[in-house]
C-alpha cells in the first residue's frame, strides 16, 4: 500500500490525501483548546464584492450549501480516491499508470462530479452556515450565544443564532470594545460584520 502512495504516478492524489488527513488532526487539536476550522475559508472566493459562492458554477457545485473547508475536505478526498483508483485500474487492465496531465484532470472531473453530489447530501444534515451567499445585513442585531472558545478582539470565538426562519446559522465573533472579552455560553449582540467575523457586544 505504501509503495502505491509512494508512486510518482500517485504524487498528487498522496498529497491530496495527506492534506485531509492534516486538516482532520488540526481540527482535533483545535477543538481541545475550544476552537474549530469548519468556519474558516467561507470568505475565501470573495472578489470586488462580488463572491464566487453567487456564481452558476458554484450553486452547481452547491459549495454554498456547505462550509468551505468541509467542501474542500470532501473535494480533495474523492480527488485522492479517484485518483488511486483510476490509476490502479489503468495498471491492472494495462500495466502501465496514465501520465499526470491524463490521470490529474479525470480525477478532478470525477471529484467534483461526485463531491457537488456529497455536498448537497451533507447539507441536509448541518444546519444552515453563514457564508458569502447570505446577506449579512439582514444579522444585524441578532442575539448569539458563544458555543465554542473565547473571544477577544482580533481572536474570534464560534457563536451561534437562529434567524427569523428558525434557521440555526454559526459564525465567528470578536467584541466590538477592544478590552472587552466573551466567555463561552455568554450571549452577544452581531453589530457589524468584518470580512472573517462578526463585532459584537455583550447582550444585557
Amino acid at each position: 500500500m505504501t509503495d502505491v502512495l509512494l508512486s510518482p504516478a500517485n504524487f498528487w492524489f498522496s498529497i491530496a490525501l495527506i492534506a485531509v488527513f492534516f486538516v482532520f488532526i488540526l481540527e482535533l487539536i483545535s477543538t481541545v483548546f475550544g476552537v474549530s476550522l469548519v468556519g474558516l475559508g467561507d470568505d475565501f472566493a470573495e472578489v470586488d464584492g462580488e463572491g464566487f459562492l453567487n456564481t452558476s458554477l458554484a450553486n452547481w457545485l452547491n459549495i454554498n450549501k456547505v462550509p468551505f473547508l468541509i467542501f474542500l475536505i470532501v473535494l480533495l478526498t474523492f480527488f485522492g480516491l479517484s485518483g488511486l483508483i483510476i490509476n490502479g485500474v489503468t495498471v491492472s487492465l494495462f500495466n502501465v499508470s496514465l501520465p499526470a496531465s491524463a490521470s490529474v484532470p479525470l480525477a478532478l472531473i470525477v471529484a467534483l462530479l461526485v463531491t457537488a453530489r456529497a455536498a448537497s447530501i451533507i447539507s441536509r444534515f448541518l444546519p444552515s452556515v453563514e457564508s458569502s451567499a447570505v446577506n449579512s445585513d439582514d444579522f444585524i442585531g441578532s442575539v448569539a450565544e458563544i458555543t465554542i472558545g473565547r473571544a477577544s478582539r482580533g481572536n474570534p470565538a464560534e457563536a451561534k443564532f437562529t434567524d427569523h426562519y428558525s434557521q440555526p446559522h454559526f459564525v465567528l465573533v470578536e467584541p466590538f470594545e477592544e478590552e472587552e472579552l466573551f466567555a463561552q455560553g455568554e450571549r452577544v449582540i452581531l453589530v457589524k460584520k468584518n470580512q472573517h467575523s462578526w463585532l459584537a457586544t455583550r447582550y444585557q
